[in-house]
């Protein structure tokens, strides 16, 4: 019994302030949870007395700012952006009176601007804010730990989208250098796609080797701490590999077969690895192993039915390519038949015009060998206009043009034959 008095009597003595706070912390800890919940009406509740609380707490500030930063969420979560902004920028006002300017708090909360406004669609006042947020954190990046590299993964992600690639460059070089110094062979998401951030911002610099070096050091980082068959290694690889075909495909085809044994071995079908499969392909075709170049294309389009993409423009490549082989293979039939597939595919996507021309042009060329010039007539129309729009090589067109003033001959269409004459003339003395 005389302990409970002793409690209850040293309650008496706690300051009003001090059970504002108690409470406060209260009602914030339920607001949490009742967020993590998902529900978010009851958590706005909580927030409000934990915000009335915070007014009659000593050091309600720094309370009331955590609130507002909380409820700034809640808000968001609401689909209430503008008000969401509004709330943080009231947490940020408060937060600036009680931390120091580079207090770990501040940039976190920057950051969080920055999420919201590009969440609201608005990039260029985002950016400024996660660059708020990195100029705090940049100063000591192993204090500020995860939440520097998050920032720094945002900022990165949204600097290649408004192709400000030497911004990325910096911020990525600034972090890497420091955390492979610290933390060489911890293994970090956000890390990750930083790598392949300033891989992407290298190759639009025209800077492969560099764009090559970083993805390295972030696939060495990789093997020494994932797992052998990780999908994430298989990732980094296709990039890898993606970064030397500007230069030397053969120098990426080791790195795409070790990929697609990650891929085969965890039975996952992809994309990536339908890609890695046509550039093996591809590779056979060249050096002239079709039989295998043929198998290996058949895996890939295996593939895009496994993955239900088939009505794609990667199925219209690979149909293409696999018309080539066949047309190695001497069965004509099946390489026009893939052709014309391959087109009527390529119709519905048009982004690779040179390459629709080219297949254009082949099949175009089949049915000349057949006589068939009335089939081959279009075809040959419709690479040289692809070719001509999207202004391919002169020597491409004027190939083109070739083909048409041979098959306007052909088809006695001397009208046509000479108008064309007169484009090939005027390409040539160009």
């Amino acid at each position: 019994m005389t302990r409970v008095i002793i409690t209850l009597f040293s309650l008496l003595l706690l300051s009003p302030l001090l059970l504002a706070a108690n409470n406060w912390q209260s009602y914030q800890d339920k607001a949490m949870s009742l967020y993590q919940q998902g529900q978010y009406e009851e958590a706005e509740v909580q927030l409000q007395l934990a915000i009335h609380r915070a007014d009659k707490a000593d050091n309600g500030d720094k309370f009331k700012a955590s609130s507002l930063n909380l409820l700034a969420f809640v808000h968001m979560a609401k689909h209430n952006k503008q008000q969401a902004l509004i709330t943080l920028d009231e947490a940020l006002v408060l937060a600036r009176k009680v931390y120091p300017d580079t207090h770990p708090t501040l940039a976190v909360m920057l950051f969080n601007k920055g999420d919201f406004l590009e969440q609201s669609s608005q990039q260029d006042k985002a950016l400024l804010a996660y660059q708020d947020a990195w100029l705090i954190q940049q100063q000591d990046l192993v204090k500020h730990g995860d939440a520097a590299i998050k920032t720094a993964g945002s900022l990165v992600a949204l600097n290649n989208r408004l192709q400000h690639y030497k911004a990325t460059v910096a911020v990525s070089d600034t972090l890497l250098e420091t955390y492979n110094t610290s933390n060489p062979t911890a293994f970090n998401e956000y890390l990750r796609q930083i790598s392949y951030a300033l891989a992407v911002a290298q190759m639009k610099l025209n800077n492969p080797e560099l764009a090559q070096a970083a993805l390295a050091q972030e696939l060495n980082r990789e093997q020494m701490t994932l797992t052998e068959y990780d999908s994430r290694i298989a990732d980094t690889l296709e990039r890898l590999a993606a970064s030397f075909d500007i230069q030397n495909k053969q120098a990426g085809l080791p790195l795409r077969q070790q990929a697609m044994n990650i891929r085969s071995h965890n039975n996952e079908p992809s994309l990536a690895n339908v890609m890695n499969l046509n550039e093996l392909a591809l590779e056979k075709l060249f050096s002239q192993q079709f039989e295998q170049a043929k198998s290996l294309f058949q895996q890939a389009l295996d593939t895009l039915k496994q993955l239900d993409h088939q009505h794609s423009i990667e199925q219209a490549l690979i149909l293409g390519n696999l018309g080539s082989v066949e047309e190695e293979l001497k069965d004509k039939d099946k390489a026009l038949e893939l052709y014309l597939a391959s087109i009527k595919l390529h119709q519905e996507f048009p982004s690779q015009a040179r390459q629709v021309a080219n297949i254009a042009g082949r099949a175009a060329v089949l049915y000349y060998a057949k006589r068939d010039y009335k089939e081959a007539e279009p075809l040959f129309l419709q690479a040289f206009t692809l070719l001509e729009t999207a202004q391919a090589p002169k020597q491409e067109q004027k190939i083109a043009l070739e083909n048409l003033v041979t098959i306007y001959d052909a088809l006695r269409m001397q009208k046509e034959k000479y108008e064309y004459m007169e484009k090939l003339k005027e390409l040539t003395q160009s």
